[in-house]
Formats: structure tokens, C-alpha cells, sequence
């Protein structure tokens, strides 16, 4: 096998992996939601490890596909990527395109759904703080960005 397949081969199942460590992503980021609505803390803390420990993966796979992406002179991102994916030849090479775009949809929805548990995140935050009297209180009858 030559260097050029080893590399070829490397982002074929790391593109397989983060389809699979995305989906997992989602589900903790979904599960994490209930969780910060029941303030069951243990769980929190668990499902964060958890999601912290996926996240890592990712980006050194994202990490990895952009020295690739470099050995073979492209730029990267999405089109050095999409220029990427045209080396890889017929049924496998739009089953790989395909995976790709699955993977930006996912990752798009984990972005929501972390978006999602920020908000939940800052308006527990608030509520402390005006329980506690150390929010400003003008504020508490006026339009939360929520």
C-alpha cells in the first residue's frame, strides 16, 4: 500500500469514526439537556467527561485530516476536503461523500443542541443569581435572551 492509500484509507475510517462519535455526541448532548432540567448533578458531571472525552477524539481526527489534507496540497476546509473526496473512486467515493455530508449535519445539530444547553445553562445562572440578590434587579422583569 502506498503512502498515498494509507492516507486515503486514514480519512476514509476517521470520517466513519466521527459519524459514529457524533451520533454518541448527540445523544449525550440530548440526554445532558434532561439532566441540567432535573440539576442532577452527578449525571452532569458524568455525561460532560463523557462529552468532553468526544470532543477530544473529534478534533484530533479534524486535526489529523488537515495534515492529510496538506500532504496532498490542499487548503483546509470544506473545499480542500470536497477536493479531497474526488480521489476516491467510484461507489466509495460517493459513499464517502455522502458519509461527509451526514457528518456536517450532525455536527450542525450537536452545535444546536450545545446551544440549546448553554441557554438552559445561563438562565439557571440567572435564577440563582436573583434568588440570591446578587443579580441586578431592574432586570429580573425585562426580556431574557434565553
Amino acid at each position: 500500500m502506498t503512502r498515498r492509500d494509507k492516507l486515503l484509507h486514514l480519512v476514509e475510517c476517521e470520517i466513519q469514526q466521527d459519524g459514529v462519535d457524533y451520533l454518541a455526541l448527540r445523544g449525550l448532548m440530548q440526554a445532558l439537556y434532561g439532566h441540567l432540567l432535573e440539576r442532577d448533578n452527578l449525571e452532569i458531571d458524568q455525561h460532560n467527561r463523557d462529552i468532553l472525552r468526544l470532543v477530544d477524539d473529534i478534533a484530533a481526527r479534524a486535526e489529523r485530516r488537515t495534515k492529510v489534507l496538506a500532504a496532498f496540497g490542499f487548503e483546509p476546509g470544506l473545499a480542500g476536503m470536497a477536493a479531497l473526496l474526488t480521489h476516491f473512486p467510484g461507489r466509495r467515493g460517493e459513499q464517502l461523500q455522502q458519509a461527509w455530508q451526514r457528518l456536517g449535519q450532525l455536527a450542525s445539530q450537536c452545535k444546536r443542541l450545545n446551544e440549546r444547553n448553554g441557554k438552559l445553562l445561563a438562565m439557571h445562572h440567572d435564577i440563582l443569581a436573583q434568588l440570591l440578590g446578587t443579580g441586578a434587579g431592574p432586570q429580573l422583569y425585562t426580556q431574557q435572551g434565553y
